[in-house]
């Protein structure tokens, strides 16, 4: 029996997938749990994990990829997080919420995205300690034509990316709930 909520996605986003996505598609998901378990019965899952317990889990491909952490420790300017490498401009969200600390080493991840196609984005990784704001950071990474989905936009830096995700993109994001967002 699957479990949605808490830790895993809500099984509202697990239905939204079930109705924008035709079976057989696949889901490139940041971070792997529960809902990959779910999700992996009628989908195709490419799974960027960083904590070795969640690897090979459950009936994905996955890409393990450690995080790699901002140099200064995330230093707060103007309520935002910034890093000290030159590759992060100053702006991942984070204002009053835990520090931005790091995201999946894009030099590791961005070679290992180049071949692959997918038909649906899950940002549901890395955990809230470490911070999401990585993947507005590396959204050239992306194949962004694909529906995007959003986990815990119940926290605020969540919240933010998505907005700031669907700015860039020039489409609408839209709330399915209190924990899920997404762009279409």
């Amino acid at each position: 029996m699957n479990k949605f909520g808490g830790w895993a996605i809500q099984e509202s986003c697990y239905n939204l997938i079930k109705e924008i996505l035709p079976e057989g598609k696949t889901i490139l998901e940041m971070g792997s749990g529960h809902g990959t378990d779910a999700l992996s019965k009628h989908y195709n899952m490419i799974s960027v994990e960083n904590e070795k317990p969640w690897v090979g889990k459950y009936n994905s491909t996955y890409i393990e990829v450690p995080i790699r952490k901002y140099t200064n420790g995330g230093i707060k300017t103007q309520g935002l997080f910034v890093d000290e490498d030159p590759y992060l401009p100053p702006d991942l969200p984070g204002e009053g919420a835990p520090r931005q600390s790091g995201w999946y080493d894009y030099k590791i991840l961005g070679p290992k995205l180049e071949s692959l196609s997918y038909d649906l984005i899950l940002v549901d990784g890395p955990n809230g300690a470490i911070g999401r704001g990585g993947f507005l950071k590396h959204l050239d990474l992306f194949n962004t034509k694909v529906p995007i989905i959003f986990d815990d936009i119940n926290r605020k830096a969540e919240l933010q990316m998505m907005v700031k995700v669907s700015e860039i993109l020039n489409k609408p994001c839209k709330k399915l709930d209190k924990h899920t967002g997404y762009i279409l």
